[in-house]
């Protein structure tokens, strides 16, 4: 993955992000519910991996009331957007499967919706076993590879090139907890439908997002974008609206004693 490319999608997207964040809300609100559950009390070091706009902050800072809120991304503009959510926050411009965390020095990391843009589970995964603390938590939400399948099939329709990017399968996160000192203590899977008036709505918001960014050789030939849309026609719902599927793990693992 072109780590620079993400960065500076994400960061022309900082500023709209908000608006269009329905998804990603709603997911973060599941994943806080599951951490706000943790056998934590007040927790020294709260990590938020990949913050965004810092929407799962606020939760975070009145739940452990951490002593040192740390909010980590690879997009300055996003982190500007997220030094407005809570008055005392440390904030780090940095890559996720590097962070510049002390080994031993997080109590509780959270990530919700950025680690599906890693290459390799298993260094972010080893990295983060070195940085908790034992007794810590790492909890996280993530794309699975059925995510947007109705848009890619459209394409597929039009051409052969990558226009949507794949997920990496639950079976390579098991495999890198599995590897590591980690415990798996949750694990759950969903597909949630958003829809849409418009298959063209989807792509606009994609966009507005910064989550429209695609790893590929070559780019593709314009003129695609009608023929795909005409192809999107086959997923229209019985209200006359258009659904996008999004394949979300949810996973929380324990640094033993």
């Amino acid at each position: 993955m072109d780590k620079r490319a993400v960065a500076q999608v994400f960061g022309r997207a900082a500023e709209h992000y908000d608006g269009s964040a329905h998804l990603q809300r709603r997911v973060a609100d599941h994943l806080l519910a599951q951490v706000s559950e943790l056998p934590l009390g007040q927790a020294e070091h709260v990590v938020d991996l990949g913050t965004g706009t810092g929407y799962c902050l606020p939760t975070l800072n009145q739940r452990f009331q951490p002593s040192l809120l740390t909010a980590l991304d690879l997009a300055e503009p996003m982190l500007a957007q997220a030094r407005q959510r809570v008055a005392r926050l440390n904030l780090v411009q940095a890559d996720l499967e590097n962070p510049p965390l002390a080994e031993n020095s997080v109590d509780l990391a959270v990530s919700s919706l950025a680690v599906q843009w890693l290459d390799r589970p298993e260094t972010f995964i080893a990295r983060l076993a070195k940085v908790l603390k034992p007794g810590g938590y790492l909890a996280l939400s993530t794309l699975g590879p059925q995510t947007l399948h109705e848009l890619r099939q459209s394409w597929a329709r039009v051409d052969q090139d990558v226009h949507v990017n794949r997920f990496l399968p639950a079976s390579n996160w098991q495999a890198a907890l599995e590897a590591s000192p980690l415990v798996l203590t949750l694990w759950h899977e969903e597909q949630l439908e958003v829809r849409y008036d418009s298959p063209l709505a989807l792509v606009r918001e994609l966009k507005t997002l910064g989550a429209h960014h695609v790893e590929r050789q070559k780019t593709p030939p314009v003129g695609g974008l009608r023929p795909m849309l005409r192809a999107y026609q086959e997923f229209i719902c019985a209200d006359g609206r258009y659904p996008a599927t999004w394949d979300v793990f949810y996973l929380i693992a324990h640094k033993p004693l």
